[in-house]
């Protein structure tokens, strides 16, 4: 599954990348350099349901983070 988003103008921080099977908790699982856009996702199950969060890490007290965005099989 590829993920793609807009970094936003003026952040200067990493991106982290969180997700999870639909109904459950997300968990962060990738940290990628500052600027990133897009990101593949691989070894998912075909059969189930995932949603994923993209966040910019501003600072360690600020974060801005997607709304979740989820699979429909």
């Amino acid at each position: 599954m590829s993920l793609t988003w807009s970094y936003p103008k003026g952040s200067e921080g990493p991106v982290l990348i969180s997700g999870g099977r639909s109904g459950q908790e997300r968990r962060a699982f990738q940290q990628l350099p500052a600027g990133t856009t897009e990101y593949v996702v691989y070894g998912l199950n075909a059969q189930v349901d995932y949603c994923f969060t993209v966040a910019v890490i501003y600072t360690v007290d600020k974060v801005g983070a997607s709304d979740p965005v989820c699979t429909k099989r």
